[in-house]
C-alpha cells in the first residue's frame, strides 16, 4: 500500500464524501475504487502496447467511442480475408505469410484497443455491446 497526497476540487471531494456517507464507507475506500475503475488494465499487454492503451483513459467519451468502433480498412479486411483463404488452400508464398502476418498484427492490436475503449466506455456508465455484437 503507497500513501499519496492528493488535491480535490471542492466538487469531486464533496461528491466522494456523500457518497461514502450513503454507503457506509470511508471516504479513502470510494476514491480508491474510483480510481480503480478509472485505470485501464494494462497487466495483461506487452509494454509498448501498454502506453497506447494508457492514453485511452484520457479520451473524453466521444473520441472513445470513436476508438471503440474502429475498425481495419476495407481494404485490409479484403486481403486478410483473401490471405486466410489462401492458407486454408495451402497456397501462401513466403512474401504472402508475412502480409497475413502483419494483417493478423493489425487486427489483434485493434481488438485490444477497442476491447479496452468499451471497458472504460462501461466503467463510465455506458452501456456498451456484448461481445458477439461487436464489429
Amino acid at each position: 500500500m503507497q500513501t499519496v497526497t492528493l488535491e480535490l476540487p471542492e466538487t469531486i471531494y464533496q461528491s466522494a464524501q456523500r457518497l461514502a456517507r450513503a454507503s457506509h464507507k470511508s471516504l479513502e475506500s470510494i476514491l480508491q475504487a474510483g480510481i480503480a475503475h478509472a485505470l485501464p488494465p494494462l497487466d495483461d499487454v506487452p509494454p509498448e502496447e501498454a502506453h497506447e492503451l494508457a492514453q485511452l483513459a484520457l479520451l473524453d467519451d466521444a473520441t472513445l467511442w470513436q476508438q471503440a468502433r474502429i475498425t481495419m480498412s476495407s481494404e485490409q479486411e479484403h486481403a486478410l480475408q483473401e490471405l486466410l483463404d489462401r492458407q486454408s488452400e495451402g497456397e501462401l508464398t513466403a512474401r504472402q505469410r508475412l502480409q497475413l502476418e502483419h494483417l493478423m498484427s493489425v487486427y489483434g492490436e485493434l481488438t485490444v484497443r477497442k476491447a479496452h475503449a468499451y471497458l472504460l466506455l462501461a466503467r463510465r456508465g455506458y452501456r456498451v455491446p456484448l461481445q458477439q455484437d461487436v464489429h
